[in-house]
């Protein structure tokens, strides 16, 4: 797939830097088994010189709202963003973003104010097509004020099943947010002295709820959760979590208080005795093995299924997804700590950090 047996990769600043170059999971299975107010900005139309003329005629005057849970520069939602603009943008559509920042105020009270802000800006624009990502765009804009009504409506962002907020409805499709913890776990258990397999995150309401579901369907209850709020905490628990387990899979960081972007990287080469993991990208510099999901591919499939509404298909007729994507990153800098050599058939396949 590369023009050279790896790339190196180096600072993450965006998902977006880990967009270009993805693998389908499909591939990696086959070579590699062995979540303040709206931050609403003006609405933008999206097109340029190169748009192609039919397709711009053909979009011309349609609209479509975009609800983010999160807040610019998270960059899960980058991604999202990204893959939508980028199937939107020779289009002629006018897209307009609501970011309901529920990440830095978690609180369900300024997510309750968050959803009726989206709501006024959602009644103002009029838009064709509702585009909604991750759990708080669904549980506090979109369950309680679009359900079942006359606005089409695409989600995406969502972990694991959709049900719990009725979905799929007469107006509402989506993309549906998969991992695979278990594939990843294969991977780590190669360069682990032992099988038991810790779980350090963030303490929210999402990846509680992610944990519970890791914990049931992949390890038999046996997992063991450290959860953390401050950086603090985050590294005096994962120096314990290092003689408590033998494989450390690594959550989300988002979310916890004063974490240290500078100090991150070099704490966990100083610290690290056990092999890391994560499904997250901007983890890799923290994880032994990233196989993450693509947040670009929820946007742009989200952004595929708008268009196709626009032109007349029903969203009820679009059906449920999941997301198939994925992308093997490596981090040599702890591998030389641990002490891992990887074989070949890794280094073909995967983004390098280093």
């Amino acid at each position: 797939m590369f023009s050279k047996p790896y790339r190196i990769f180096r600072k993450m600043s965006s998902v977006t830097k880990f967009t270009k170059s993805i693998l389908i999971i499909a591939v990696l299975v086959s070579v590699c088994s062995g979540l303040m107010a709206c931050n609403t900005p003006a609405s933008v139309p999206v097109g340029g010189p190169t748009s192609d003329a039919k397709a711009v005629a053909e979009y011309t005057g349609k609209k479509i709202l975009f609800v983010n849970s999160y807040h610019e520069g998270y960059e899960w939602s980058d991604g999202i963003e990204s893959g939508l603009q980028e199937v939107l943008k020779d289009t002629g559509v006018e897209v307009k973003f609501v970011r309901m920042d529920t990440k830095n105020n978690p609180s369900v009270e300024f997510a309750v104010e968050a959803g009726k802000a989206a709501k006024a800006e959602i009644d103002a624009f009029q838009p064709d097509v509702l585009i909604a990502a991750d759990d708080n765009a669904q549980k506090y804009v979109i369950v309680p004020y679009y359900m079942g009504s006359s606005q089409p409506v695409v989600f995406c962002g969502i972990n694991w099943d959709a049900s719990n907020y009725n979905y799929p409805a007469s107006n509402i499709t989506g993309m549906i947010e998969v991992e695979l913890p278990d594939r990843l776990i294969e991977h780590l258990e190669t360069y682990a002295k032992g099988q038991k397999v810790g779980y350090l995150t963030v303490d929210s309401e999402t990846e509680r709820s992610v944990a519970a579901i890791y914990n049931e369907r992949f390890f038999n209850g046996e997992m063991e959760i450290y959860w953390v709020e401050t950086w603090e905490d985050y590294k005096a628990t994962f120096i314990q979590a290092q003689a408590e387990v033998d494989i450390l899979f690594l959550g989300n960081n988002a979310g916890i208080d004063y974490w240290n972007l500078e100090e991150a990287e070099k704490f966990v080469v100083d610290n690290i005795e056990v092999p890391t993991g994560s499904i997250n990208d901007w983890m890799a510099p923290y994880a032994l093995i990233t196989l993450a999901k693509s947040s670009y591919e929820q946007g742009e499939w989200a952004a595929q299924a708008a268009l196709r509404i626009l032109k007349g298909t029903p969203a009820s007729e679009i059906p449920l997804v999941e997301n198939k994507i994925g992308e093997l990153i490596l981090n040599l800098d702890l591998a030389d700590k641990l002490g891992v050599v990887f074989p070949p058939s890794l280094l073909k396949v995967a983004e390098i950090y280093e």
